[in-house]
């Protein structure tokens, strides 16, 4: 252990003349926790102006799954460029669908880095069975953007695009009126999908998900 230690929970603002080690020991002791409070601690870590605890607490977002992910939907909407682009990444990773208006307003953003995070993480959505609630979001834009939000899809994945639009096409599932419970191989949308070969617009069936699933914040629900 280093001189630089401090004790678990200390507020964020001590970190900022500390080692790297110290930091990521400080990270590590929030994931071990997982509590509320060591949540709200790694969310003002994403809030940081160092990088590298950043890219630590993006890290450690990504390894507890779901525990904890929608705190961050909140800075989708505010802070600095590069908190609003490490809470995208960590959604996008997750495969958060509630996350998917917001990160569709943000592929504006006047930031490019921001843009980009926000595009990435929608394709990182759709992949992870949340084409649907994608398609959803898209389906309610004006056409003109609807075609831009296509295409930047479509430059990360032709198959994925074309799953989006499949989505669009049915009217039933553009109706839902809460599509964040509704994952792309879930009970709901395979019927409303009746007679499409399903493996082919989606490739093989995911395993079935396990509780505390991030994807829409809704696991061990009975749309899912």
């Amino acid at each position: 252990m280093t001189d630089d230690h401090f004790p678990p929970g200390q507020p964020i603002e001590t970190l900022s003349n500390r080692s790297f080690e110290a930091k990521r020991e400080y990270v590590e002791d929030l994931e071990r926790r997982a509590d509320p409070q060591a949540i709200a601690l790694l969310v003002e870590c994403l809030c940081d102006e160092s990088g590298y605890l950043r890219d630590l607490a993006e890290q450690a977002f990504t390894r507890l799954g779901g525990t904890g992910v929608a705190a961050l939907l909140p800075l989708l909407d505010q802070g600095l460029w590069y908190t609003r682009t490490s809470a995208a990444r960590v959604l996008g990773r997750q495969g958060y669908r509630p996350a998917v208006p917001a990160l569709i307003r943000l592929t504006d953003d006047g930031n490019e880095t921001v843009a980009r995070a926000a595009q990435e993480a929608l394709a990182g959505i759709a992949r992870e069975r949340g084409a649907l609630r994608v398609a959803h979001a898209l389906h309610r834009l004006a056409p003109d953007l609807r075609r831009r939000r296509l295409a930047e899809i479509q430059e990360r994945s032709a198959p994925l695009a074309e799953r989006v639009e499949h989505f669009m096409r049915n009217a039933e599932l553009m109706g839902v009126e809460d599509p964040d419970p509704l994952a792309d191989d879930s009970p709901t949308v395979r019927a409303a999908d009746e007679g499409v070969e399903w493996e082919v617009l989606t490739g093989p069936l995911p395993p079935k998900p396990s509780a505390g699933d991030p994807g829409g914040g809704h696991a061990g629900s009975a749309s899912d």
